[in-house]
């Protein structure tokens, strides 16, 4: 077969387009194809009818290396005048309209941008960091122009830091699929309204569930374009969590302040213990903890760890004292009391400070949680309060009483 032939061959040519002429430079490692486009008329590009030419213009591709040598297409590409759309240059086969590079080479390239950096898939082709970038961005453009997106029911919001200086991105992913959908500059409400608007208002009353963190400007734009936003949202585990741990360390400080008042340093040294999951103490830290919980050898009152907890679910701290105003309840909060009605607890029966608690749902349930063990015993369970759920599930739906929360917690009262 000819080197004619067989470029031919390789670039799927059909009449009127042909191989002219293959030049082999050895000296500068180059193989250059002059393909040419064949005589007049050309069909429009944008309508398809065959219409006469106007001129052309000279254009070159790179293309799929041959062995070692660097392989370019050069053509002059005719233009033709079309009646309904003007001046348009046909299109060549082997390219995509705009790109200096063939459709082949650009398959490979985008294999290697997947697999690693920019930089390295660039050294790698040969080619420059801006047109590594360029084929990255028209890959993202058709994916998108060919991305079906159909009925979503449960979304993620989320930012990500992109930069230095705090430049993020707000990035909104299909939950069940898997799939991001949506990308804008920054982390404020309007980075978020683009998505709300773009989906319109079915695809934003279809949507059963918004998973997101505690951001203020996400929670304000999700309340004025979806309906029922409220019952709706879904903040993330993590940030119910690290909001938990810091109650629990803003008690334990005012509790450690008023014992050292009256020479008592039994909260010395105890930050991490009341941070710690259960299951990773030691015998001795858990045997101190028993203690601590238990009020300490002097018989002194407990930690109020009670209270802690409260600034998070939005119950009254125990023993009668100051209530915390409600702020949100986990789904699936045991909230027991005691046969009298007391306890430290709410009286679930009495609005508003009752809120609603649901089941969690199947989506929002984590593959691996389950019940974890505690190595304190029966015996010690009564003396912490039973909201584990923070540990049993990926996601906690919120159920609202007041306001919904921001990444402030509200501060316990002692």
């Amino acid at each position: 077969m000819r080197d004619i032939e067989l470029y031919e061959a390789i670039l799927g040519l059909t009449p009127p387009w042909k191989v002219a002429h293959v030049e082999l430079n050895v000296a500068a490692k180059e193989v250059t194809i002059r393909v040419d486009a064949g005589p007049s008329p050309f069909p429009c590009p944008e309508c398809g009818a065959v219409v006469g030419g106007y001129d052309s213009k000279f254009r070159r591709w790179r293309h799929l290396d041959t062995c070692q040598f660097v392989t370019w297409i050069e053509a002059e590409v005719p233009r033709v005048e079309c009646p309904q759309h003007g001046v348009k240059q046909v299109r060549a086969p082997w390219a995509e309209p705009g790109s200096q590079f063939t459709a082949l080479f650009e398959r490979v390239a985008i294999d290697l941008l997947r697999e690693c950096s920019v930089a390295g898939a660039a050294d790698l082709l040969r080619i420059s960091w801006d047109e590594a970038w360029g084929i990255k961005k028209r890959a993202v453009r058709r994916g998108l122009a060919r991305r079906a997106v159909g009925e979503v029911k449960h979304v993620g919001v989320d930012e990500k830091a992109v930069a230095k200086g705090h430049t993020y991105l707000t990035v909104v992913a299909d939950l069940d699929r898997g799939q991001v959908l949506y990308l804008a500059e920054g982390r404020n409400g309007a980075s978020l309204d683009g998505f709300w608007e773009g989906l319109g208002p079915a695809g934003r009353r279809g949507i059963e569930a918004i998973a997101m963190d505690m951001w203020e400007p996400y929670i304000q734009s999700t309340r004025r374009h979806v309906p029922g936003a409220e019952e709706k949202i879904v903040f993330d585990k993590f940030h119910i969590v690290k909001h938990l741990h810091e109650a629990v360390d803003r008690v334990r400080r005012v509790e450690q302040r008023a014992l050292k008042g009256v020479a008592d340093d039994r909260l010395t040294g105890t930050k991490y213990l009341w941070l710690m999951r259960p299951q990773d103490m030691s015998r001795e830290q858990r045997a101190r903890f028993r203690e601590l919980c238990a009020g300490g050898p002097a018989g002194s009152s407990r930690m109020g760890l009670e209270g802690a907890v409260s600034a998070v679910v939005g119950v009254p701290l125990r023993g009668g004292g100051a209530a915390v105003p409600p702020a949100v309840v986990l789904a699936g909060h045991p909230q027991s009391v005691g046969a009298d009605g007391e306890g430290g607890v709410a009286d679930p029966t009495s609005p508003p400070e009752r809120a609603y608690l649901p089941t969690t749902p199947d989506h929002q349930r984590g593959v691996g949680g389950g019940e974890r063990h505690d190595p304190m015993g029966e015996e010690d369970r009564p003396r912490v309060p039973e909201r584990r759920a923070l540990q049993d599930s990926h996601l906690l739906p919120l159920r609202r009483t007041r306001s919904l929360p921001t990444r402030k917690p509200v501060e316990p009262t002692i």
